[in-house]
């Protein structure tokens, strides 16, 4: 049993192992999917870091925002979770809302009959 145990356990391990000419597949993205580097500075309120006037930190966030390719999917998410906050805390505040009603009733003619 202990033998069985150890020859399974070395096929698992060595189903993980990649062998010395592995080459990772070069993966063709079209070009709708990039996106250019002002779009992604139009995306994100960058104005904020302009303020320190240091070129190193300029380029530095300029480089990032040019290579970012999912910043929009991540502002996307930020929104969204931030919707679904606001909607989730929205019973905690205080309610506005209205009704109403009517009824109608007829009294008798004949006097001590109700």
């Amino acid at each position: 049993m202990r033998g069985l145990a150890i020859l399974a356990f070395t096929v698992l391990l060595s189903g993980c192992t990649v062998g010395p000419n592995y080459v990772k597949p070069k993966v063709e993205v079209p070009a709708a999917f990039s996106y250019q580097g002002k779009e992604t500075e139009e995306t994100a309120n960058t104005v904020w870091w302009k303020q320190f006037q240091d070129p190193v930190l300029d380029a530095l966030i300029s480089e990032a925002l040019a290579n970012n390719k999912n910043i929009k999917i991540a502002v996307a998410n930020i929104e969204r979770a931030s919707g679904v906050l606001i909607q989730t805390r929205s019973p905690l505040f205080p309610q506005v809302g209205y009704g109403g009603s009517a009824e109608r009733q007829r009294s008798s003619e004949v006097e001590g009959i109700s």
